[in-house]
């Protein structure tokens, strides 16, 4: 049991949790909670965003949605990063569909996502084999003032191939160049497979790879 007189504030067990979350002890934080709350410590939104974070963490993401519920039961405004975190949280369970949705939403309520909530779900929809979708997901990101960088649209590139629609990946590659962005290594290495996957080996050579 954590124990201190006078009572310590929200602001000095966030700072001790998000340490602890550094340290990537998740199962311990989660713990730690029910003593704070047994402190009558009330919570903030910055540590409702580390107790979704860890939750999300460590698998459990339909507890990080029971505390979005209490938070604002409790009247706490979300934060953007209280949904991001969910949204990565369900990418990375393969659950794209519940993470567009929440995207979705979140615009629709007004949020602003940043560059690493377009970014994951980008990433999530190019591992789950959504491929058409990635491409119109990074359309829109360019439409709302998003400039992707090269790991974005590395991404896209290598579901293309992965999917076998090369020209549409060397066209992809050929507008990444045209905005100034610099293809990387990992950008040849998709093209490069996927010409000699589909026998085209002088398309390579003619590229210039």
């Amino acid at each position: 049991m954590i124990v201190k007189y006078p009572r310590p504030s929200v602001v000095e067990f966030n700072k001790l949790l998000g340490t602890i979350v550094r340290m990537k002890h998740y199962a311990i934080v989660v713990s730690m909670y029910s003593q704070i709350e047994l402190l009558g410590v009330p919570h903030d939104v910055y540590s409702f965003n580390i107790l979704v974070n860890c939750y999300c963490q460590v698998g459990h993401i339909d507890f990080g949605f029971s505390v979005l519920g209490k938070m604002l039961k409790l009247g706490v405004e979300p934060h953007v990063v209280t949904l991001s975190t969910l949204i990565n949280g369900l990418c990375k369970q393969g659950k794209i569909s519940h993470a567009t949705s929440l995207f979705d939403e979140m615009v629709d309520k007004g949020y602003q996502p940043n560059l690493i909530v377009y970014s994951t779900i980008l990433n999530g929809l190019s591992k789950t084999g959504n491929t058409d979708r990635a491409v119109r997901f990074l359309r829109m990101m360019e439409d709302r003032g998003f400039e992707p960088n090269i790991v974005a649209y590395n991404t896209v590139i290598d579901s293309l191939c992965k999917k076998g629609s090369l020209n549409e990946a060397l066209h992809l590659f050929s507008q990444v160049k045209v905005k100034g962005i610099r293809p990387d290594i990992v950008t040849y290495s998709c093209l490069i497979h996927a010409m000699y996957d589909l026998g085209q080996q002088e398309e390579a050579t003619r590229q210039g790879f």
